[in-house]
């Protein structure tokens, strides 16, 4: 898949952040463009996480930057929501006590685009979030962000314990939101996956990145890849 042109609307620069004195990312530039899905690969431990919370403003950086649509921000997640930012934390998300619908009404999007965007949600919203399947819950938060109109969206293990009909109906969610314009952030386990829908990648290794280039670039290196950087025991050993 070829980039797709339009303008930057996150950015990183030089970016370096963690939880204590000795940053887990180091020194990051990368960027998102609107329209554009942008794949940020790594074995565990990589700071792919990490990367996701400081270019949310769930954690501070040590060193660099933030670019929301152009500007610099060092705001919270709450200030970054309003200014076009949607994030799908690993864990989900969601409300589990709350019914469905009453998730979707406490998301900044009108509740019945989201179920225009994820009908698989219609019979289900009188039940409680935490009676949904995993996939279920994936698909409220996706449908939830969505609903908002981001600028920018970033997912983290989109797919994490999923079955592979559900990460092609999420992928294909992604997909629709970066033709109308929106830029992703995807953090994937399957990698493969990833990259088919992706228009560019970085790879991540011990907090640096160590590769970038366009999706297809990466499909083609990707034993190595795979083989050098996105394996546990690579990153343990390191």
């Amino acid at each position: 898949m070829s980039a797709v042109p339009g303008p930057v609307v996150l950015e990183a620069r030089g970016l370096s952040a963690g939880y204590g004195p000795i940053p887990v990312v180091k020194a990051l530039d990368l960027s998102v463009r609107a329209g554009e899905i942008v794949t940020l690969l790594g074995a565990n431990g990589a700071g792919k996480t990490t990367t996701l919370m400081a270019l949310a403003g769930l954690l501070p950086p040590s060193q660099g930057e933030v670019l929301l649509l152009g500007r610099s921000t060092r705001a919270a997640l709450h200030e970054r929501s309003r200014a076009g930012l949607a994030y799908v934390p690993e864990q989900r998300g969601i409300f589990r006590n709350l019914s469905t619908m009453e998730n979707l009404r406490l998301g900044r999007g009108d509740p019945e685009l989201a179920l225009n965007l994820m009908p698989e949600l219609r019979p289900l919203i009188h039940r409680r979030a935490g009676l949904l399947s995993g996939g279920e819950q994936q698909m409220l938060s996706v449908a939830r962000a969505l609903a908002s109109r981001p600028a920018v969206l970033m997912c983290d293990e989109l797919s994490l314990g999923l079955a592979p009909l559900i990460v092609h109906r999420l992928l294909q969610a992604i997909q629709a939101a970066a033709g109308q314009g929106v830029g992703v952030l995807l953090v994937e386990q399957h990698v493969r996956a990833a990259l088919q829908v992706a228009h560019r990648a970085y790879v991540l290794r011990r907090g640096t990145l160590v590769i970038s280039g366009s999706a297809s670039e990466v499909r083609a290196r990707l034993d190595e890849v795979e083989s050098s950087y996105l394996s546990s025991a690579t990153e343990a050993s390191a």
